[in-house]
């Protein structure tokens, strides 16, 4: 293996970045994108013998942004001798069974708790910009219920009051629910299923998993917003915001939009290369 040698494969800007950030260190990079018309097919790669002479491969975050993601994992099986470890985002665990099987050792770089707080921020960031175009009305003075308390939920939560926004924050922990009270939001136990719908003028949701249904979405008021950001298929039921004519948005990948080369920097963190 070549270890001087990286392959990517791109799905945004960030791995774009990379690579110009790692031919800067010396490395000789071979990029395999998906961002070009017509989304090449898992032969067209296993058929670029250059870029098999790869030592070590970058994939994108999340990995499932490859729509041929376990005919990639045969492809990197038949290169086994070449390829010395993966990195990449959010692996599926029949993925990573799969390769790690075959000899072949992967690293989930958003499990590096560094690069996750800094992930969050960059995350944070490009929803304020998304939730300010779904939006009719000011942040200022609006009041925002964001639905989850971790890394994004916080950072998210902190922004949304520093711009003036009244902020309720939705979740299941004690722990949780205590400290977004003592940061001034207002805490909202989701383990009562009574959520402050009508009252908000928009719902950031953070939490993969159904917490949106009809019986949420039926309630908002009038020109209120819903932007989820949780991992897809998300946390809202979209045919339910067509039927009740509700402003929504799914907005995955935001660090790749809106801070693509902050956040390629902040993701080579965890690559020790």
């Amino acid at each position: 293996m070549d270890r001087g040698i990286i392959g990517i494969i791109a799905s945004d800007m960030r791995q774009i970045y990379m690579a110009d950030l790692l031919k800067e260190k010396g490395y000789d990079i071979r990029l395999f994108s998906l961002m070009e018309k017509g989304i090449p097919t898992a032969d067209t790669l296993s058929e670029c013998s250059t870029f098999w002479e790869a030592g070590i491969l970058i994939l994108p975050v999340p990995v499932t942004r490859i729509p041929w993601l376990m005919q990639l994992a045969d492809c990197v099986i038949a290169h086994r001798q070449t390829i010395g470890h993966i990195y990449g985002g959010v692996f599926p665990s029949a993925w990573i069974q799969k390769v790690t099987d075959a000899g072949i050792p992967a690293t989930d770089i958003l499990q590096d708790s560094s690069v996750a707080r800094e992930n969050a921020m960059a995350t944070a960031e490009g929803t304020l910009a998304e939730l300010l175009k779904l939006m009719p009305i000011n942040l200022e003075g609006s009041h925002v219920l964001v639905m989850g308390f971790g890394n994004c939920g916080k950072l998210i939560a902190e922004k949304l009051y520093c711009m003036g926004a009244r902020v309720s924050v939705a979740a299941r922990s004690q722990k949780d629910l205590q400290l977004a009270g003592f940061f001034g939001f207002t805490p909202v136990d989701l383990t009562d299923h009574a959520l402050p719908m009508s009252q908000v003028d928009a719902v950031v949701n953070t939490i993969p998993a159904p917490v949106l249904g009809e019986k949420e979405i039926c309630s908002l008021k009038k020109d209120a917003v819903i932007l989820d950001i949780a991992s897809a298929p998300g946390g809202c039921d979209s045919d339910c915001c067509r039927k009740y004519d509700v402003p929504y948005k799914l907005a995955l990948g935001l660090p790749g939009i809106y801070s693509p080369k902050t956040s390629a920097q902040i993701l080579l963190q965890a690559m020790p290369l």
